[in-house]
């Protein structure tokens, strides 16, 4: 069998491009539901918690078919898995552009365009990528792959907006929906191939892979576990309403959309230098940081409710974008690197279903307090509580399975 290369070869770089690419018109597409959140709520009247329903459905079957997507790519490989995935999302989306009612876009959006996001989403993409390229250089593979997902909202959260005010909502998600079929399904059909064997070594963390029974037994498993969940529940109750929390305190939409555009090209670059960071300092310490800029984005989204100003817009972008760019690519990364020997398909697939259950409840739980409240503020308490979580989760996720730092290869 084959080690993976100490320097990541052309194929690999090839693979981290094409999914990096990839993972740019599915978030840009996925974070652009705040401006659509905001059309439901104020356009069409439904309160907060009935809108939010639509994301957190689809966060919900996220969460069940990302494990599958796992398991389904160690076994078949990315071009089939992600086809379907591509198909299922440009499918859901036009659906959306069908849909007359709520309950028309619980089933599009929430079901049809769940499972696509769930099985093309960042567990199952990450492990495409961990196959691909070694410990040593992994942080900033993904952090690179992953900087596409800020890129694109910068790109389509702008786009989306100026679509549903030119036309209606409906017509924004049929020019979604052929973005999807015409270059997502492409993309991930072509440009992904299955990664090279890996070298296996009997070590207890392999064979504890290898066996459930083992594996279930494991702190570090279940602390990684609590890690997916609460890693992207802050950030997704974030996405999903930040738009209409600004509107909210004054702010024009249209400014609230370049706001969150002007975060996600910070966490573009984010990305890539945590990456980076992870890679000579350690993923808790990268992860650490990124907790903390996420808590004090929260902070200013308190500040903005009381009144808004372009400095406090600014810098809460700044500081979203800090912990955009740490929450799933390291997660990610820990995932690989403390079960790096085999199923990599599975347990980024089992990382990206948490990471589904969190976003679903999230947004559910910020949008019924504020509807029973009539203020954001008690939403956003609890978002800083998850934040706190993830951050104890993560430290003893790397330390029950000594992951603090992967070493450099010895030349």
């Amino acid at each position: 069998m084959t080690r993976l290369p100490a320097s990541p070869s052309p194929s690999a770089a090839r693979i981290v491009l094409v999914c990096g690419l990839s993972l740019f018109i599915i978030f840009g597409i996925r974070l652009s539901f705040s401006v659509f959140f905001a059309e439901f709520v104020l356009a069409e009247g439904w309160s907060s918690e009935a809108a939010a329903t639509i994301f957190s459905l689809n966060m919900l079957v996220f969460a069940v078919t990302a494990p599958l997507a796992g398991i389904a790519l160690d076994r078949y490989g990315p071009r089939p898995v992600f086809g379907l995935g591509a198909c299922l999302m440009a499918g859901g989306l036009w659906l959306c552009s069908e849909a007359r009612a709520l309950e028309d876009l619980r089933l599009a959006y929430g079901l049809v365009v769940g499972a696509g996001l769930g099985i093309t989403g960042l567990g199952p993409q990450a492990s495409v990528v961990a196959g691909w390229v070694g410990p040593a250089r992994r942080g900033r593979a993904l952090g690179i792959a992953f900087a596409g997902t800020g890129a694109g909202s910068l790109a389509f959260v702008p786009l989306a907006n100026g679509l549903i005010a030119r036309y209606d909502w409906r017509s924004a998600y049929l020019a979604l929906a052929l973005v999807c079929l015409l270059l997502l399904l492409p993309l991930m059909t072509v440009g992904l191939r299955r990664p090279p064997v890996r070298a296996r070594t009997p070590s207890r963390v392999a064979q504890a892979t290898g066996n459930w029974r083992a594996l279930l037994r494991m702190r570090s498993f279940w602390a990684l576990m609590l890690v997916g969940l609460t890693a992207l529940g802050p950030l997704r109750s974030l996405t999903v309403h930040q738009v209409a929390l600004m509107e909210s305190a004054g702010v024009e939409r249209s400014l609230a959309a370049a706001v969150v555009g002007i975060a996600g090209l910070l966490a573009s670059l984010g990305f890539v230098a945590m990456g980076w960071f992870s890679d000579l300092y350690g993923r808790t310490s990268a992860f650490s940081i990124g907790a903390a800029g996420l808590l004090g984005a929260v902070a200013l989204l308190l500040a903005i409710q009381a009144g808004a100003s372009a400095g406090l817009l600014f810098a809460y972008a700044v500081l979203y974008a800090l912990g955009e760019s740490t929450r799933s690519s390291q997660s990610t990364a820990l995932a690989s690197d403390i079960f790096q020997q085999q199923g990599l398909g599975r347990i980024n697939g089992l990382v990206g279903g948490m990471f589904g259950l969190g976003a679903a409840l999230g947004p559910w739980l910020v949008g019924r307090i504020h509807d029973d409240s009539g203020s954001y503020a008690g939403g956003l308490l609890l978002v800083a509580a998850m934040v706190l979580v993830s951050l104890v989760a993560f430290v003893m996720a790397g330390q029950g399975a000594k992951g603090r730092k992967v070493p450099l290869p010895q030349k």
